[in-house]
């Protein structure tokens, strides 16, 4: 982005470009410092390392490796840092902070191109080459500090390349002729400047950051005893009956030459670069204990020492497959039926649950699925199988269901069944409902869509009434047409609800 800044330069300096210099160079120093606390946690560690004299002597040579490092990276934030103050204070300073504003304020003359420009200019104090030369320079010092460590050429290369701590002329393009301090440093306006200072600090930091962890990883190439630990890595710790338990055996942090035995359950086991591989043919049901133990050296005394692992436990079991239907042993057409379905030892995500034509299953959560059953279907099949840790599918289990219909609902006038009542009872009820009673599912909604009231009297004959709808308003005007003794007829109900429409059995309603 800094580079980005320059090029707009060449078109233009405005105020928004000189602002961003500015909230680059904030950005800049915060990084700086917490670059600084990082690397100063690490040379503690080199401290506490220097300290202990379990590891003094594996830590000293890389310790003074770092001091250096570290000794190279402050020297150059120091000739940086001079720099920027000679530049900001030739260049008319900053401009004065307001009352209870902290932290840096903005340049007085943040687009100055005069001042600095003859302090880095070849024709006038010839600091930008200094300045060029130092950044290399500091560069090669602290990428030399790991020509001893692991792989060091092909470390250093590696950071050669990646680290922005570089100071090189174009060699191609429109800025061929040109040198680096001239495009960065002379012709560009002050804000750029001391942004560009800063970054360079920062870019220091950071490859002094990344030579630091290299010399700190380069302390555990021999190990102490304190340093092992030996490590029983099962791929899994449930093996179905029929299946292999497999499970790696190996050092933490450990060198691919340096264990000479491995021992679990008191026999020896193949050993290849330092892991080695147990396997036990698993049967039955039940728990098995592995223990293992490590031959290695103990680099205090040069002694072979065995390192022993915490002992696991795995377990065996037959194939098998929980499934259940939540409310009931069958599954009802037009209902969502819940379903639970658990393999043991096998987690939902690899538990494949299908079913035969007829049913569709949906997952609703972890090991929970609904139900649904086609019109037509006599039964169902739930089938469940696992994937196993290998990849392979096995067959754990099936079940079969009976497929019915929802039983048909029972009409009532409001609260009332067919029977005798006086008519004020009758009069109180609003609806004609259709209820779902003593069922397997709870809270099952039916609502009667039209119906048929027939009033048997004595006087009138029969008064026939067709109802759309469930209001009961039809029933209440035949009841106070009626004597006692006659009846009320309800017939050709027809009824909406889960599972489609329903023809209601006819009931009948006595005047008392």
């Amino acid at each position: 982005m800094y580079l980005v800044l320059i090029a707009m330069l060449a078109l233009n300096v405005s105020r928004e470009i000189l602002k961003s210099f500015y909230l680059f160079e904030l950005s800049f120093n915060n990084a700086n410092k917490n670059a600084d606390v990082r690397n100063l946690e690490t040379m503690s560690a080199f401290q506490a390392k220097m300290n202990n004299e379990r590891t003094r002597q594996k830590t000293e040579k890389w310790y003074q490796l770092a001091k250096d490092a570290h000794q190279i990276s402050s020297d150059f934030d120091t000739y940086v840092e001079q720099m920027k103050k000679d530049i900001i204070k030739n260049g008319g300073g900053r401009i004065e902070p307001e009352a209870n504003q902290k932290g840096l304020t903005e340049l007085s003359l943040p687009d100055d191109m005069e001042k600095h420009a003859n302090y880095f200019d070849a024709q006038g104090l010839g600091n930008g080459a200094l300045l060029k030369g130092k950044i290399n320079e500091t560069r090669n010092k602290l990428l030399a500090l790991l020509k001893t460590t692991r792989g060091g050429p092909m470390v250093m290369a590696a950071l050669d390349k990646s680290t922005p701590l570089k100071a090189e002329d174009p060699k191609t393009g429109d800025l061929e002729h040109k040198t680096w301090e001239s495009i960065y440093l002379v012709e560009a306006p002050l804000a750029g400047v001391v942004t560009l200072l800063s970054k360079t600090q920062n870019d220091c930091k950071s490859l002094e950051a990344d030579v630091l962890s290299v010399l700190s990883d380069n302390i555990n190439t021999t190990l102490t005893q304190t340093d092992q630990r030996a490590l029983i890595i099962p791929e899994s710790k449930y093996v179905m009956s029929g299946s292999t338990f497999k499970a790696r055996i190996a050092l933490a942090t450990f060198d691919k030459t340096a264990p000479q035995k491995i021992i679990v359950n008191g026999n020896s086991i193949p050993v290849d670069g330092g892991l080695g591989m147990y396997t036990f043919a698993a049967s039955g049901i039940g728990s098995h204990k592995v223990e293992a133990k490590i031959e290695t050296v103990d680099p205090l005394t040069g002694n072979t020492i065995f390192v022993d692992a915490e002992p696991i436990e795995w377990s065996s079991f037959q194939p098998s497959a929980a499934i259940s239907a939540d409310a009931m042993n069958v599954l009802f057409v037009g209902l969502d039926n819940p379903m639970s379905i658990s393999v043991p030892g096998v987690t939902p995500e690899n538990t494949i649950v299908t079913a035969s034509s007829g049913v569709t299953l949906a997952k609703s959560g972890s090991g929970k699925f609904i139900a649904k059953a086609a019109v037509g279907t006599k039964s169902a099949v739930i089938t469940v199988s696992a994937r196993m840790d290998d990849g392979q599918i096995k067959k754990m289990g099936e079940s079969t269901y009976k497929v019915r219909r929802v039983p048909q609902p029972k009409l009532k006038v409001g609260s009332l069944v067919a029977g005798t009542y006086p008519k004020v009872k009758i009069l109180l009820q609003k609806t004609v409902n259709a209820t779902l009673e003593d069922f397997y599912f709870s809270n099952l909604n039916y609502t009667v869509i039209k119906y048929t009231a027939v009033l048997d009297s004595k006087r009138d004959g029969a008064i026939i009434k067709e109802v759309q709808g469930n209001s009961a308003e039809i029933i209440k005007g035949l009841v106070n047409r009626s004597k006692s003794g006659e009846s009320i007829y309800l017939e050709n109900i027809v009824a909406s609800g889960p599972g489609g429409n329903f023809y209601l059995d006819p009931i009948t309603i006595k005047i008392q």
